[in-house]
């Protein structure tokens, strides 16, 4: 009995219609093209990754290749045996290269002979197969160079063979890849494409679940003469598929790009501005911005949530107001990005309110962090300065060389005009204690209404990160904590020397919702 057609069907079947008859269109031939044109095309595409989209893929890349989608491809066509983790933000093409633009390389080059693409589900796969097969029937400067490959009997939803015996095969998350092969190649390239649901990212134990069905139930579905296997996603939460696999199993190339930089400058500078996305975190707002679009997801925990933050920002009073200013350096060594943070947090006190005037968050390396501190400093009004700390544990040769090189510069540079070129750098010999503990001891200060964010600097993506990482402490936690412990060291500071200040009956009076 013939399975009834449904609106979803006839909806699928007009999406499909409609995207080769776009694609048909985008890439009509010219007539007047003489066959040495179109075998230098051919040679030249077959090598250059760049010039291979651009040429047969009009439709996608209205723009040049960004450095990173021509690298990634390379590198891909370079290793059959490679498996890869490929976490780029939003708007960074990942979809259309890695299911559609690198295949079609790899295919054209005789390295593919079978693919299994892996979606969030069985429908969404499919549609993601669509794309590709699509190509195949419409794309006329395909067809044109590499003959056409629509089959009789074998151009089915989630499952074709092409006419030169290539076969694309598509399945759903959890759903069994045991068996799947053409005559006698198992899949040479498995893509998984946007796996992660954010119930999923909620819940560990499925998360493993998912884990586990990659890595033993359709690696070992791969063809034992070479596969190449991709899995490709933004990271959008703190545990992800991606981030569980990097951290807990062996084998894979993690690479991880993201959409703009902490000044907001585009990674794929060849299509988006700087203007483009200082828009859009305007319209969305920094926290998920830099979740969606720069990797850097956040976790509202059990303490520090966001109506507790977002009533925090304020206007400020003038720097002069302040009693004590003091910032401090969480010192981390390494740039790298998955190393831990340089976080300096500049804090200040009038009578009890202590406000977080601004802040730098960044996995950089410790100059980057140094220079912050001259620079900032410098564009302080006249009369105001600031006690920079940072724990004595870290103060060794390397940072003492950074320091000194950062503060010649300065001299050199003139920034503090007629003053000194030095910065006040002071050794904190703080207990370390449960570092928890420390972080946690901070959350009285925001319940009691004391603590006030800078509303100027709300859009600063370090603010952000920061506060990022402040919201996702609580017990077990394992993202980042270096912002939060610096938070922790100079807020524990400024009310040391608010108390001692203060005269012997000093006291906090809960009066018009301020301590």
């Amino acid at each position: 009995m013939a399975r009834e057609i449904t609106r979803k069907d006839r909806l699928a079947v007009e999406r499909y219609r409609s995207l080769v008859a776009r694609i048909s269109e985008s890439t009509a031939l010219n007539p007047f093209e003489s066959a040495g044109e179109k075998q230098k095309r051919i040679e030249r595409g077959k090598t250059d990754y760049e010039f291979f989209a651009a040429a047969y893929f009009p439709h996608y890349c209205n723009c040049p290749c960004a450095d990173y989608q021509v690298e990634a491809a390379n590198e891909i066509k370079a290793d059959p045996f490679g498996k890869w983790l490929q976490a780029w933000g939003r708007g960074l093409a990942k979809s259309v290269h890695f299911t559609i633009i690198i295949p079609m390389w790899l295919w054209v080059n005789g390295d593919l002979k079978v693919m299994l693409l892996l979606g969030q589900n069985e429908q969404k796969a499919d549609i993601l197969l669509s794309d590709i097969q699509a190509e195949f029937e419409g794309n006329q400067m395909l067809i044109n160079d590499f003959g056409a490959q629509k089959t009789v009997g074998n151009w089915e939803e989630g499952k074709f063979i092409t006419q030169n015996d290539c076969a694309f095969f598509a399945l759903g998350k959890g759903q069994d890849p045991r068996g799947i092969r053409h005559r006698q190649y198992r899949p040479d390239y498995i893509v998984g494409d946007d796996l992660d649901s954010r119930e999923e990212c909620r819940n560990p134990r499925r998360l493993r679940q998912s884990v586990a069905y990659i890595c033993e139930d359709v690696i070992p579905c791969a063809d034992i003469r070479g596969c190449r296997f991709i899995l490709s996603n933004n990271i959008f939460a703190p545990q992800t598929i991606l981030t569980e696999i990097r951290d807990t199993r062996e084998g894979w190339t993690y690479r991880q790009v993201n959409a703009t930089d902490a000044g907001f400058s585009p990674t794929w500078r060849q299509k988006y501005t700087r203007g483009y996305y200082i828009d859009l975190c305007a319209k969305i707002g920094t926290l998920s911005f830099q979740s969606e679009y720069n990797n850097s997801p956040y976790a509202e925990g059990i303490h520090f949530t966001q109506d507790l933050i977002d009533r925090c920002w304020e206007a400020p009073p003038e720097w002069t107001e302040f009693d004590f200013i003091i910032g401090y350096w969480d010192v981390a060594y390494s740039g790298a990005k998955t190393a831990d943070f340089n976080a300096v947090k500049v804090w200040a006190a009038v009578r009890s309110e202590l406000w977080l005037m601004d802040a730098f968050v960044r996995q950089c390396k410790m100059y980057d962090a140094v220079q912050y501190m001259y620079d900032f400093e410098a564009s302080l009004p006249k009369g105001v300065r600031i006690n920079w700390y940072y724990e004595s544990q870290f103060w060794n040769d390397a940072l003492m060389m950074v320091f000194r090189e950062v503060s010649d510069a300065s001299t050199r540079r003139g920034i503090f005009g007629k003053r000194r070129g030095e910065i006040s750098l002071i050794k904190d010999d703080r207990p370390k204690g449960n570092k928890y503990d420390r972080i946690l001891a901070q959350l009285p200060f925001y319940q009691q209404n004391r603590i006030r964010y800078n509303i100027h600097r709300r859009n600063s993506g370090d603010m952000q990160t920061g506060i990022a990482q402040l919201m996702g402490i609580e017990p077990g936690y394992k993202c980042h904590d270096d912002s939060p412990d610096a938070d922790a060291a100079a807020l524990d500071k400024l009310n040391r020397r608010i108390r001692s200040s203060a005269p012997v009956s000093y006291g906090y009076a809960y009066r018009n919702n301020r301590w």
